[in-house]
């Protein structure tokens, strides 16, 4: 039985180019997303002795994988999108942003109700983060 050694190099290449890692990076967005706008209660690492992440984690996972999505897609520079696009991908990053740093914006999105405003906040980031990685 002949094995197959690849490089890790190769390795690499081999799942970008099937999009492995932009389809984790989606994964890692939208768990990071949920938790920051309260659709998933308490996230809790049992193996680091029952660490428990925190709202910076999330906004730290989210703006990340947002920045690296969009330095990869495949575009690969922010005016080759459409001026609508340009507005949806800022969007997300405000959203995330502007809920975590300031009350006004969290007292925004639950003047539309609770869940509502987070909910609402939540498919805006996944918009923006589906715009940009295009």
């Amino acid at each position: 039985m002949a094995m197959n050694h690849s490089s890790p190099s190769e390795i690499v290449s081999n799942y970008a180019n099937i999009r492995t890692v932009p389809a984790m990076l989606s994964v890692v967005f939208a768990l990071a997303s949920l938790y920051q706008f309260g659709g998933i209660a308490t996230v809790e690492l049992v193996w680091l002795s029952n660490y428990t992440l925190t709202a910076e984690h999330s906004v730290i996972a989210s703006l990340g994988t947002f920045i690296i999505a969009l330095a990869s897609s495949e575009t690969k520079s922010f005016e080759y999108y459409e001026t609508w696009e340009q507005l949806v991908i800022g969007l997300g990053p405000v959203v995330i942003l502007g809920d975590y740093l300031t009350t006004e914006v969290t007292d925004l999105l639950m003047g539309f109700g609770d869940p509502l405003g987070m909910q609402i906040a939540f498919v805006l980031t996944i918009v923006s983060w589906t715009v940009a990685v295009r």
